[in-house]
């Protein structure tokens, strides 16, 4: 058995025991709305896994958690007994989150290399740092409980939809599904451009083609895109839920300003034709009028 097939098996055992964490202090809830038990069973599971983290010296065990833990949030939600939401809207909105959720975990499966990697942008925030309290602050903080709590307003959407009576099926599902395959489709072509411009990669220089012809980080469109057709699904099931734009507005926040800024950063650093390309391509948006 090779070094990474270890380490996949270890982070497999690891996601176990935190899921079982989370459905036993989701039954605990027993008295606690939906929206709260989701939220503290969403808090737990980041401390679970930010002990392994501290554990193994290794940030990266959260990034599997972006793409698992929405999966067992929603089921655990759609399965309650307080749960009253339409039944149709609830296997079509599951049937695109476990599209988009396969997707990004292969697509973290094939680029990890095992615990002998870790995310470039949580070394850089780590070694900011200037004693253990500060330390403390960005690797449970910036790196685990932010980014929990934005998916989590992210996916408040589609929670409410769950778990309170709505409409039934209308045009706006229509609507929402064809966003949420868009979206996947759009980051599986940019994911396999970009891997395939990596493998034959032998110098620094900057990916200019196919989807990322028109736009610097098309996946992050991709992405952007995907959380808002949970928004639409909310709509779908009551226009009274639209405040839950909140979430959406929060997750473009955090990929299209923080994400892209280090990435960009990063890139003018190390890459000596991307100034020009950044001057040319938009950072999100596919302009598919672009021309050379």
């Amino acid at each position: 058995m090779n070094t990474k097939l270890q380490h996949f098996l270890v982070i497999l055992v690891g996601y176990i025991g935190c899921i079982y964490s989370m459905i036993l202090i989701w039954n605990l809830l027993f008295d606690f709305s939906i929206v709260y038990k989701v939220l503290i069973s969403h808090i737990e599971a980041t401390i679970f896994i930010y002990i392994l983290s501290v554990i193994f010296k290794n940030s990266s065990w959260y990034d599997a958690f972006w793409s698992v833990i929405p999966v067992v949030l929603t089921l655990l939600c759609w399965t309650d007994v307080s749960a009253t939401g339409n039944i149709q809207r609830a296997f079509l909105m599951h049937g695109c989150l476990l599209f988009w959720a396969i997707r990004l975990t292969y697509n973290w499966m094939r680029s990890w290399d095992g615990f002998s990697h870790e995310d470039w942008r949580y070394i850089m925030m780590k070694g900011k740092t200037t004693n253990k309290f500060q330390y403390f602050l960005v690797d449970f903080g910036s790196i685990h409980l932010i980014p929990t709590i934005c998916v989590y307003l992210a996916l408040l959407p589609m929670i409410y939809a769950l778990a309170y009576t709505g409409s039934e099926l209308n045009f706006l599902d229509g609507v929402a599904t064809f966003l949420a395959i868009l979206a996947v489709i759009i980051q599986i072509i940019s994911d396999q451009q970009m891997y395939n411009f990596r493998l034959n990669l032998t110098e620094p220089k900057t990916m200019k083609s196919g989807l990322w012809y028109y736009s610097r980080h098309p996946n992050y469109f991709g992405e952007i895109l995907f959380w808002f057709s949970l928004y639409v699904f909310a709509l779908a099931s009551n226009l009274s839920f639209a405040w839950l734009l909140i979430g959406s507005i929060i997750m473009y926040a955090l990929i299209a300003i923080a994400s892209v800024s280090m990435m960009d950063k990063r890139s003018l650093e190390r890459r000596p034709d991307f100034k020009e390309y950044m001057d040319s391509t938009p950072s999100i948006l596919i302009n598919i009028f672009k021309k050379g």
